[in-house]
């Protein structure tokens, strides 16, 4: 339900109204909703050391502008939750719809009112920034925001294990799942391995990922393919690119090797002597395949069909030929 609000000088019976139909308050762990409150927008305050304070945003939240825009000229969403606050009118989230309505013309809107909660804190928040930074990212988990991307997770999370003496995986895992963000049981580990190797490898291992392992060697030797040895199906990957080579240049593929993963020297150095061995195991492979392919002619696989996927013309659980 749309509910039109003047760009000036909102009516006490509109206000009443909006209250009225607003959903029921999110509940957030270390925060007490106290109520709604109708704010000039140009008392907001949105910054920080003067940058504006969205703490947990990477990128910005510009994925849907002309929607949103055009959402907010017609009046406000009773649908939806609005914009949170906390003393001294302090905006908690809800950054992008801020920067529409002062782009609109509004000159007041209503915001929930938080202030913070000891007896619903959890273990992972001690001072004021880890309040903050956990009600923006449940914040940011659905109701027509933007919600927050596994990145922003993680870093908001490499952040809070800093100063804390347990970096374990475990516990990150259940730093991740206390925000409440209805992540999968794959996606908070994938996360928690992050945040846990960031810490074991500090003073030990230089990290590099797969685009600045592709840059330096793309400095280094431009001709040279990239290898990344923290398993076995990276290795494989490499493999059709090798014989393509071969077979087009007779040479072999010069290649430099790194490990994204690695946080030990041990690790490293396993990663580098396996790929290797690896190599040399699917080589043979190939040889001993392609002998007995052209001594036999048999083709060397067979399709038996495909499971049943499509909903109101196939029936689940068969096979389809």
């Amino acid at each position: 339900m749309i509910i039109t609000i003047p760009k000036q000088g909102v009516s006490r019976w509109t206000k009443t109204q909006i209250e009225k139909s607003l959903p029921q308050p999110k509940d957030f762990a270390g925060w007490k909703f106290n109520g709604y409150k109708w704010i000039r927008l140009d008392q907001v305050n949105i910054k920080k050391d003067g940058f504006t304070d969205n703490s947990v945003r990477l990128g910005g939240t510009r994925g849907k502008d002309e929607v949103l825009e055009a959402s907010l000229n017609k009046g406000l969403d009773t649908t939806k939750l609005t914009m949170s606050i906390c003393p001294v009118n302090n905006l908690l989230n809800g950054f992008n719809r801020y920067s529409k309505l002062i782009k609109l013309g509004y000159k007041e809107w209503i915001f929930a009112e938080y202030e913070k909660d000891e007896n619903t804190k959890t273990e992972f928040q001690d001072g004021v920034a880890d309040y903050i930074d956990d009600f923006r990212l449940t914040a940011n988990d659905g109701d027509g925001a933007v919600a927050v991307t596994p990145e922003e997770i993680t870093e908001i999370a490499r952040k809070r294990f800093t100063n804390r003496k347990d970096k374990s995986k475990l516990a990150v895992c259940r730093y991740v799942y206390s925000l409440d963000l209805n992540l999968g049981k794959q996606q908070v580990e994938g996360i928690g391995q992050t945040v846990s190797k960031h810490y074991q490898r500090q003073g030990v291992i230089e990290p590099i990922d797969r685009k600045s392992a592709e840059d330096i060697v793309n400095n280094i030797n431009p001709n040279a393919a990239v290898l990344n040895t923290k398993d076995k199906t990276r290795t494989l990957r490499i493999f059709p690119q090798i014989m393509k080579h071969f077979k087009e240049t007779n040479e072999p593929l010069e290649y430099i090797d790194f490990h994204s993963s690695a946080v030990s020297h041990q690790e490293v150095d396993s990663g580098r002597t396996d790929s290797q061995n690896e190599l040399v195991e699917m080589d043979r492979l190939v040889l001993d395949y392609a002998a007995e392919r052209i001594k036999t002619g048999i083709i060397p696989w067979k399709r038996l069909g495909s499971l049943a996927q499509k909903i109101g013309k196939e029936q689940s659980g068969e096979i389809i030929k």
